[in-house]
C-alpha cells in the first residue's frame, strides 16, 4: 500500500479505493465518532459512493480524513466526516485545506459543513463562517458552516 514512517496525502474517488484504503478509512470514522465520540448513528449512508475521499496516511493507517461531495445547489461542496486520529499536530487543518482546494478544482463556489459545536472556532480560523442556529445531529450539537471559495487560491 504506502511505505512505512512516511505522511502520504491521498484523494480518491471511491471506486478507486482498494479494500485497504476502505477499511482503514472506515475504521477510523468509527474509531472517532462510535468509540471516541459515543455517537452511533449509520455511518455508511451512500454519500460514500459519490464522495471524494482524502485521507492522509502514516504507517500503513488512516491519521486523518475527510470526504467532500457535491451539493444539490449548483456551486456547492460539502465536507463531512472530518476527523484526525493524531491530534495537535495541524492534520486537521491540512484535511480541510485539502478539501477546499479540491472543492475548488471542480468548480465550486462555496463549501459547507455541518460543524460540531466544539469545534466552532478551529473552522472559523480556516475561514469558515456560521450561517445557521445550532442544531442537533446524531446527538451531538452542531452549527452550519460555510467557507466562499470565491478568492482561495
Amino acid at each position: 500500500m504506502y511505505p512505512n514512517n512516511c505522511l502520504s496525502f491521498h484523494i480518491k474517488e471511491f471506486q478507486y479505493l482498494t479494500p485497504d484504503e476502505l477499511y482503514e478509512i472506515l475504521k477510523a470514522r468509527f474509531t472517532v465518532f462510535v468509540m471516541e465520540q459515543k455517537c452511533f448513528y449509520l455511518d455508511m449512508d451512500d454519500i460514500d459512493y459519490y464522495s471524494y475521499h482524502i485521507t492522509l496516511w502514516h504507517d500503513k493507517k488512516v491519521i486523518a480524513y475527510a470526504r467532500l461531495y457535491r451539493g444539490n445547489t449548483p456551486g456547492v461542496f460539502h465536507v463531512g466526516r472530518l476527523l484526525t486520529t493524531v491530534r495537535h499536530k495541524g492534520y486537521g487543518r491540512s484535511i480541510l485545506q485539502t478539501c477546499l482546494s479540491q472543492a475548488k478544482r471542480c468548480g465550486a463556489k462555496r463549501v459547507v459543513i455541518d460543524a460540531q459545536t466544539h469545534a466552532i472556532s478551529f473552522y472559523e480560523k480556516i475561514g469558515f463562517e456560521v450561517i445557521s442556529e445550532e442544531f442537533m445531529e446524531a446527538g451531538i450539537p452542531h452549527k452550519k458552516m460555510q467557507f466562499d471559495l470565491t478568492d482561495y487560491i
